[in-house]
């Protein structure tokens, strides 16, 4: 069976995703409004945009489109925003094909993983196969990994195959935030109520082990770890103060409490000075946990936030299994084989690196150029350039939504953009 990535051609929804290429490329969007517009990428069009209850018209080459925003000379718009789109085809009024359905095509093309092994298989509801749906959780906590793709899979999941459904979190991150962390825990407690919920581990460190340690399981890669919780106050040089550490110990105590592993390994990971050891029965092969060293096996290290390897874990009873592709991880999960409903959690992870990937290339540019630092035979049109690029910036802020504030864009943050935009719009009034 083939190692393979997740699969783009199950689409959840009529808009029509395409990247831009080198050459013109079939294109439909669906406005805001309901209304589809076809067309071409890399064609002159004129956008139609709601500003403030007006009617503003932009004009440039569509370079990149999404189902929620297009990419217009560089300039990112927010479909939510456009009122029409002139060029290629007519818009046509939206019909009952338009409206979001679950489609599938014949086979699916397969693309090689080199981590994962899956089957996918699109069947009826009420005769599906026993199988898992996988969401990937990676790299940071509150940027990438974050509770909205979680809400997301589990919505999908609820309404579309009921409960009782295998979710695999495939997590790879050295953690994040603890607040974001909070809505994590609060999101995955909800849902395992009807849902049996699996950490597939290659690396958890701080709030990625915090979410690994909230489902029912916990399987690791061969190569895997699990550990260093420890909490910083503002930035990665400044650890919270001890009543903060202790605190944030009892809330993973109490997370531990409520799956099969044992309370007692979460002080070592937070503070480097707490003590954890075990010790096994020979006849029954029981775990004993101790909060301090006296068992036969001590795994902390004073100095040293506990980082759990897959072997030490497996030994101490800390771990299900260790599974290295999806025929192993099936197997510890009772199944008969490795099979994924659909790629609905993949799909969604992909769509959001994606969008968060394009933000890292941009991001420095816009803020070099509503700094100043732009091109422009007059006055009047640098500081066109000026504002352009600090209305890009705001489209972004909501575009990036929950996540923007971990991307610099606080509420004063907000604030100060507007009235800096402000400030330049008068400016310019004053060259006219």
């Amino acid at each position: 069976m083939k190692i393979m990535q997740w699969l783009s051609t199950l689409a959840f929804s009529a808009v029509c995703f395409m990247s831009a290429t080198a050459f013109a490329a079939p294109l439909t969007i669906t406005l805001g409004n309901g209304e589809v517009w076809t067309g071409e990428l890399n064609q002159k069009v004129t956008v139609t945009l709601n500003e403030d209850g007006k009617n503003v018209e932009k004009k440039g080459e569509l370079t990149r489109a999404t189902d929620d925003y297009i990419i217009l000379d560089g300039s990112l718009i927010l479909l939510s925003d456009v009122v029409a789109i002139s060029g290629g085809s007519a818009p046509t009024a939206p019909t009952e094909e338009d409206s979001p359905v679950e489609t599938s095509t014949n086979e699916p093309e397969q693309v090689d993983n080199e981590d994962t092994e899956k089957t996918v298989v699109l069947a009826p509801e009420g005769d599906l196969p026993k199988g898992v749906f996988v969401l990937p959780l990676h790299e940071m906590v509150g940027t990438y990994f974050r509770p909205r793709e979680i809400n997301q899979l589990v919505d999908h999941i609820d309404e579309m195959y009921g409960p009782g459904q295998i979710i695999v979190l495939d997590i790879d991150s050295g953690g994040g935030s603890v607040r974001v962390w909070s809505d994590i825990r609060d999101t995955i407690f909800n849902a395992r109520t009807r849902h049996r919920f699996i950490a597939w581990i290659q690396s958890a460190g701080s709030g990625a082990a915090s979410t690994a340690f909230l489902c029912d399981e916990i399987y690791y890669r061969s190569d895997g770890n699990v550990g260093a919780i420890t909490m910083y106050s503002g930035s990665i040089e400044n650890v919270a103060p001890d009543w903060k550490l202790y605190g944030w110990i009892e809330e993973l105590q109490g997370v531990l409490a409520k799956t099969s592993h044992t309370p007692a390994v979460a002080g070592c990971m937070v503070k480097s000075n707490e003590q954890f050891s075990y010790s096994v029965d020979p006849e029954t092969g029981v775990h004993t946990y101790f909060y301090d060293s006296t068992g036969d096996h001590k795994l902390s290290q004073t100095g040293e936030n506990l980082m759990l390897s897959a072997e030490e874990a497996l030994s101490a009873g800390l771990s299900d299994g260790t599974a290295d592709n999806g025929a192993e991880l099936a197997a510890l999960l009772d199944l008969d084989e490795w099979i994924e409903y659909d790629t609905f959690g993949r799909d969604i992870a992909a769509k959001w690196k994606k969008t968060l990937d394009e933000w890292g290339e941009v991001k420095n540019d816009l803020y070099r150029k509503f700094s100043g630092d732009v091109d422009g035979s007059t006055a009047k049109k640098r500081i066109n350039n000026q504002i352009k690029a600090g209305e890009d910036l705001l489209r972004w802020a909501k575009k990036l939504g929950e996540t923007a504030k971990w991307e610099g864009f606080t509420e004063e943050r907000l604030i100060q953009l507007k009235t800096q935009i402000e400030n330049l719009e008068h400016e310019k009034q004053q060259l006219d």
